[in-house]
């Protein structure tokens, strides 16, 4: 049996699936937002380690900061605070405010890379997403292993691209294209659509046209474009399914993958929807009840109504 300490807890090697479980005893003492109680991300009421990172307000204030999450999984662990407004959303706010989140993402991935393997971007939004306290805010945590998933997913694109000479997303989007009916959004920069095999219902991958490996790299005009994309497909998952518990998780090079000519960063939109049974743990298999094509056209209606108005 192999085990490492970790930051307050331990890394246990689960030999059966090859992948690591985390114990992290002290994330049971984390704050959850109650009625009534003060937001420690609230301007005024403000209770966080110092910033590690700000985008400055108009005033003496800040758009988007970030600051190390006090209940954190590794070293490199932090909370990006996405707004001053606690009713502030990805669903609701303007293109420039979603672009700066993303801009926030960047750097934070950028400083935290050294001496990591991999660093994780995510949000989480609702409760059967994960969500602890309700002011807006995402996650970058730097871990010091790979995932099995990360590492199949490396060695499934390199592979592919080896014996066909292109990447393996390229012909993913290529085929949602040429198909149509699993496109949510397109324009010259980005594509939303719903993948072939979803790992759940109303799944939704966004990605730019010019693939690169590493999200960090995107330039202000595809983060733009990205952000406009994003806030469309959240609007219409709001109208579709009354604002659902969702993850949306940046999919990106890890470390010392940052140019490698087989990968290509997305972001990656979950909603939380159905809760996974027996058949889904004894073999891992997702299950969804509904078609990605359905969802697909049921979002893309969503967003051209929104567009049209």
């Amino acid at each position: 049996m192999t085990a490492r300490a970790w930051h307050g807890g331990e890394l246990r090697w689960n030999a059966e699936n090859e992948d690591w479980t985390v114990l992290a005893p002290g994330r049971r003492t984390r704050p959850h937002s109650a009625a009534g109680a003060a937001c420690p991300f609230c301007p005024g009421t403000e209770d966080t380690p110092p910033e590690t990172w700000r985008l400055p307000g108009d005033g003496p204030g800040w758009r988007v900061h970030a600051v190390p999450n006090r209940y954190a999984l590794s070293d490199r662990h932090e909370i990006v605070i996405e707004s001053p407004r606690h009713d502030w959303d990805f669903a609701t706010g303007t293109e420039a405010e979603v672009a700066d989140v993303l801009t926030a993402w960047q750097h934070r991935h950028r400083a935290l890379r050294p001496a990591a393997a991999q660093v994780v971007v995510f949000r989480n939004h609702g409760l059967a997403a994960g969500i602890s306290l309700a002011h807006p805010h995402s996650q970058v945590a730097g871990l010091p292993v790979l995932s099995a998933g990360t590492r199949r997913e490396l060695e499934t694109a390199r592979v592919h691209h080896r014996d066909h000479g292109r990447r393996l997303a390229d012909e993913q989007l290529e085929a949602a294209l040429s198909e149509g009916k699993r496109v949510v959004f397109a324009d010259d920069h980005v594509v939303a659509y719903t993948p072939f095999a979803p790992i759940a219902a109303y799944e939704v991958r966004i990605l730019p046209h010019r693939a690169q490996p590493d999200f960090a790299t995107a330039s202000a005009g595809e983060i733009l474009a990205t952000a406009r994309c994003l806030r469309a497909v959240l609007a219409a998952l709001r109208a579709e399914l009354d604002d659902p518990a969702y993850n949306i998780v940046v999919r990106t090079a890890p470390g010392g993958y940052e140019t490698a000519p087989f990968l290509a960063w997305s972001l990656q939109l979950v909603p939380r929807l159905e809760t996974p049974a027996g058949l889904e743990l004894a073999t891992g298999v997702p299950v969804t009840t509904v078609s990605p094509e359905h969802a697909a056209a049921r979002l893309r209606t969503l967003v051209g109504s929104a567009e049209a108005r």
